[in-house]
């Protein structure tokens, strides 16, 4: 589908609306685009804030030199929604997201038969395949993950392109320790295969681990400091790390880049000391078999740490049971130093 501009921005504002309402983004950490013409796409803005965007915000890129003219910059991954426009003529609308599940099993950096899994059972039912036909017919016969690539980069818009090109017939492609990107004729198509996407990696997660997703949590105590604000978090994933009494590795690279290059464990009694210790370059701690504590310049940014930090440890679960790396240790400090230079001086100018 090609879109006119009106259209295509309405189509752009909504799907951003929709991906923070169902969880599918962080904050902006995501984007959205529309194609406007076979030489053309709408894409959005660099670090802008999802509820305050408006029509104008909106960035248009060309597709073969990725110039643009805007008020604000693209997207950092417009090169990806690029590559991805010129190798499918067909496509109209692209989502990036970074929900949660989808991103977890990346880190496994597998291809999935989505034929083969309409004939497995799931953990939680036998009656009920991995992949319903719905599914199947939403997300096209396989589901491949792309290589690991640095977040916002050529290598990383390369290796997705290449699993597009490879996959012709997939809507969905994980893109490994970082999250998921959606192709559809529309932005109906796109959005609704991403919310499969979810389910189906759900599913997957599951038969992988053998054992269910849990979803409960504990009591949240949350308190302002003169500098900032805290969060002590119970949420299932980080809790059941927090047992390990270990240090923990990004496996995913927004960790990186919210949270620091790695998360340090301390003890219950621990002091002050040592907390502020281990929470240098980091904005969360685990509490050993009790935790984490995550920290912000405000109650927004310590949720925001919290959020990305028990994806991270779901990704960390299925990936400590399947052997699979963590994101390198120099592209986790190379994530963390473009997020402390990029987002953080973007909300110290509002």
């Amino acid at each position: 589908m090609i879109y006119d501009l009106k259209e295509a921005q309405e189509a752009v504002l909504e799907a951003c609306r929709r991906m923070k309402e169902e969880g599918l983004i962080v904050r902006t950490w995501g984007n959205v685009s529309a194609r406007l013409s076979r030489d053309e796409f709408l894409i959005t803005p660099s670090g802008r804030d999802y509820d305050d965007m408006e029509a104008e915000d909106l960035v248009i890129v060309n597709i073969r030199n990725l110039k643009y003219d805007g008020k604000y910059k693209p997207s950092s991954e417009k090169a990806m929604h690029a590559k991805i426009y010129e190798r499918r003529p067909q496509c109209g609308f692209i989502v990036h997201t970074h929900q949660q599940t989808a991103s977890a099993v990346s880190v496994l950096g597998e291809d999935f038969d989505l034929d083969a899994l309409m004939e497995t059972p799931s953990f939680a039912d036998p009656e009920v395949p991995v992949v319903t036909k719905e599914e199947r017919a939403s997300l096209g016969s396989v589901l491949p993950c792309a290589e690991y690539g640095i977040s916002s980069t050529k290598k990383l818009a390369k290796n997705v392109a290449k699993a597009v090109v490879k996959n012709t017939n997939a809507r969905a492609v994980l893109m490994r320790c970082h999250g998921a990107v959606i192709a559809g004729r529309d932005a109906e198509q796109a959005m609704q295969a991403a919310r499969d996407l979810e389910n189906v990696c759900a599913k997957i997660y599951e038969k992988k681990c053998g054992e269910l997703i849990e979803r409960e949590q504990d009591e949240t105590l949350e308190k302002e400091l003169p500098g900032g604000s805290f969060l002590h978090v119970r949420t299932p994933f980080t809790l059941e790390m927090s047992k390990r009494g270990k240090e923990l590795a990004p496996y995913l690279d927004d960790m990186a880049q919210i949270a620091g290059p790695s998360v340090k464990c301390i003890g219950q009694a621990a002091s002050a000391g040592k907390i502020q210790k281990a929470l240098k370059d980091r904005d969360a701690v685990f509490v050993k078999g009790d935790g984490a504590i995550c920290i912000g310049r405000d109650a927004d940014d310590a949720e925001c740490v919290a959020l990305v930090l028990e994806k991270n440890c779901m990704a960390a679960n299925i990936a400590l049971k399947k052997a699979a790396d963590p994101v390198p240790r120099l592209s986790s400090r190379i994530e963390r130093r473009f997020y402390l230079k990029k987002y953080r001086d973007l909300k110290e100018e509002k």
